[in-house]
């Protein structure tokens, strides 16, 4: 049986979006073409949406790794959705990202495991962190 690594995209702008969710597709393609693994990414351009479909179980929330935007518009920020991440899946990894540096300072009652200025690298930078999240969790090598 496959192992299924649940990725979650949480960013209100959808170019954005789409660059982060396919960085992090192309950072775990080397391990799906094992074959032992199976990726089910998740991206939300709006976070009130996603809130409302864990809220009703519509979805579950047993994610691997979260990659959230701060400011996520209708008055919704990042600490709002990574509190109801976390009680239902308090080992996931979480990826905080914002172009405001401030932010990691501001967000000191927000748990996350890193912080990534949203910049043109930011998406690499986010595949390289969920490469290495997925090594440590399940002892395998990307590269090999």
């Amino acid at each position: 049986m496959k192992k299924t690594i649940k990725v979650l995209v949480i960013e209100d702008n959808e170019y954005y979006n789409y660059a982060l969710s396919n960085a992090i597709q192309q950072s775990v393609n080397p391990i799906l073409a094992k074959g032992d693994y199976q990726l089910v990414l998740r991206s939300f351009t709006n976070a009130a949406e996603y809130i409302r479909k864990i809220k009703s179980r519509e979805l579950e929330c047993d994610h691997t790794a979260v990659f959230v935007d701060y400011n996520l518009g209708d008055g919704i920020n990042a600490g709002q959705v990574i509190d109801l991440i976390k009680e239902h899946s308090d080992d996931a990894l979480v990826v905080l990202i914002s172009q405001e540096i401030t932010v990691r300072e501001k967000s000191d009652q927000v748990s996350f495991d890193y912080f990534v200025v949203k910049d043109k690298f930011a998406p690499a930078l986010c595949g390289l962190y969920l490469q290495q999240y997925i090594e440590n969790k399940y002892s395998v090598s990307l590269d090999q």
